[in-house]
């Protein structure tokens, strides 16, 4: 990459040679795939859970596993989800590993025809055929282990779109999961807690403690330093004091960190030293961009006013969430603010802390700070 080309990508997952700090999870996770544990990967949107992954995928072909990467993110049918894992597999593997798979997807040829409503059957109703489908899918690692004898490692990414799809695929995964102690290794990505907890953490359902929690932390401070300036010394710029300010801002978020780092990089011509006028520019051109996604997200919200105005209070207030004076200020009861941060911490937009509740999104909380006073 040429020095003036701007070297902060934040609108894709970076390469996994591009993986700042996480090497602490990266070894717990492939150690574990590694020993036939299945582990639920849990990250808020935006913070490096693919490329974390991808890197976890390369250490583990390194090791002679296969690994196979499926993403269910807003998969609305049986059919969709089992296409994205025959897919995945068929993308994946090579040799008799391929050959196992494409035997599987070979008798499903032909039986699916195209109907009014979608994806349908000629013989059976379309729901037993598509379970009948899936359950296939799902049983790849045990055809795949026949042919090459080695371990696969299958990454289920925004695993939690499975349960809005169909209540009934957690109890028919768990039905083939337990039989692929020697098969298979599997992490279960998502990134709303939530409906992950629902689905792992419920002993009423299926998968009820069938896979180890790690959560991603925020990235370290130092970290980012170095990532960010070592870019900045490339492209002949010295970040200096606003380098300081925009690690103070990120609070660790990965994304929003590059994002920051891009409109820095923008705003600092070669050869230039960026003081905080720099940084406020930087900024500016950051608050235009962001300006209409924030508002479409306050905009969805209008149907939850509680949940606006926990927003609001955490961006705005100096107290903590349940201090009399933050909820009269806000127009809160209590009970009505604890069932909307509940809401906010299931779906990701807010975490717990050891301090109380926070916004997982700095730039939002920026955005809120600004406009809701």
């Amino acid at each position: 990459m040429g020095p003036e080309l701007n070297p902060f990508v934040y609108d894709d997952p970076l390469p996994p040679g591009e993986l700042i700090d996480r090497e602490p999870e990266t070894e717990q996770l492939l150690r574990l795939a590694e020993g036939g544990h299945n582990t639920r990967l849990q990250a808020p949107r935006r913070y490096g859970k693919t490329t974390l992954l991808g890197k976890v995928r390369a250490d583990a072909e390194k090791l002679a596993m296969n690994t196979v990467y499926v993403d269910f993110y807003r998969a609305i049918t049986l059919a969709e989800v089992s296409r994205r894992i025959e897919d995945a597999y068929l993308s994946a593997l090579a040799g008799t590993a391929r050959q196992a798979v494409s035997a599987i997807a070979r008798r499903w040829t032909g039986k699916l025809v195209a109907t009014p409503g979608g994806v349908g059957v000629e013989a059976e109703p379309a729901k037993t055929r598509e379970q009948q489908r899936l359950a296939d899918m799902l049983d790849l690692p045990k055809k795949v282990f026949e042919r090459s004898g080695v371990r696969t490692l299958v990454v289920f990414d925004e695993f939690q779109d499975l349960l809005r799809m169909n209540l009934e695929v957690d109890g028919l995964l768990r039905s083939k999961i337990q039989f692929h102690r020697d098969e298979a290794s599997y992490i279960f990505a998502g990134s709303e807690p939530g409906l992950l907890n629902a689905l792992f953490a419920d002993r009423k359902r299926p998968l009820f403690d069938q896979a180890r929690p790690i959560q991603l932390a925020p990235l370290r401070d130092e970290d980012l330093i170095e990532y960010i300036g070592q870019r900045f010394d490339r492209g002949e710029r010295d970040p200096a004091e606003a380098l300081d300010a925009l690690i103070d801002l990120v609070r660790g978020h990965p994304q929003r960190a590059m994002l920051c780092a891009h409109h820095l990089w923008e705003a600092t011509p070669r050869g230039a030293t960026a003081d905080l006028e720099t940084f406020d520019r930087a900024m500016a051109a950051l608050d235009r961009e962001t300006k209409e996604a924030f508002e479409k997200l306050w905009d969805d919200l209008g149907d939850k006013p509680n949940q606006r105005k926990v927003l609001a209070a955490l961006a705005g207030s100096e107290e903590t969430l349940y201090n009399r004076r933050t909820l009269n200020a806000y127009g809160l009861e209590k009970g009505s603010a604890e069932a909307a941060v509940r809401a906010l911490v299931d779906r990701g937009d807010v975490q717990r802390t050891e301090f109380g509740f926070m916004i997982v999104d700095p730039l939002l909380e920026r955005w809120l700070h600004r406009t809701q006073r």
